[in-house]
């Protein structure tokens, strides 16, 4: 995972200020990650919909803007540990033994119907080869160990806050003692 840094406020990566990144894949031949922490105007339910994907009545969850990289593709994240049973549908793959992610309109139904819990994201981050690897080194970002916590159980307002104290590997109250926070 990743934590936009304060320098990326004043340099290209402004319009991902306070953001937490899923990175999904990261190789030679690119990267990719889904922002955890920007809702968008959209409900989840509805935005499957429109993939064929029916979700419970009481789901009242919004989808979030996932990246700038394609917003027409729905990418749902999941728990694979779900309440009901084990659920790793086909055309889903692990990023982690506890976040799964898929693209295809069967397996996010089978996620749902197993009530998993889920995040949709609508679009993605790229990155070319070694782009995030030089933005790391610049200080753009900060890297933390992918958390399920932070996918499935924060609420989106927090998500910022939880993961950069992980990051620095602080009590999650610090940052928002004022007092500690302008010391």
């Amino acid at each position: 995972m990743l934590v936009a840094t304060d320098v990326a406020r004043g340099k290209e990566l402004a319009p991902l200020h306070e953001t937490v990144v899923l990175v999904a894949v990261h190789g030679d031949e690119g990267s990719l990650g889904f922002v955890l922490n920007r809702p968008s105007a959209v409900a989840a339910a509805d935005a499957l919909a429109e993939f064929g994907v029916a979700v419970p009545e009481h789901h009242d969850e919004m989808a979030f803007r996932g990246g700038r990289t394609r917003p027409d593709i729905g990418w749902l994240l999941f728990d694979p540990n779900g309440p009901t049973h084990y659920v790793e549908p086909e055309d889903s793959c692990l990023l982690t033994p506890d976040i799964g992610v898929t693209a295809a309109p069967s397996a996010m139904q089978e996620v749902y119907d197993a009530s998993a819990p889920a995040l949709l994201c609508l679009g993605h981050l790229t990155w070319d080869p070694e782009a995030l690897d030089e933005e790391i080194e610049a200080g753009l970002w900060m890297k933390l160990p992918a958390d399920r916590r932070l996918v499935f159980d924060a609420p989106p307002d927090r998500r910022w806050i939880d993961a950069t104290c992980r990051a620095l590997g602080l009590p999650r109250p610090w940052l928002g003692l004022v007092g500690l926070a302008t010391a």
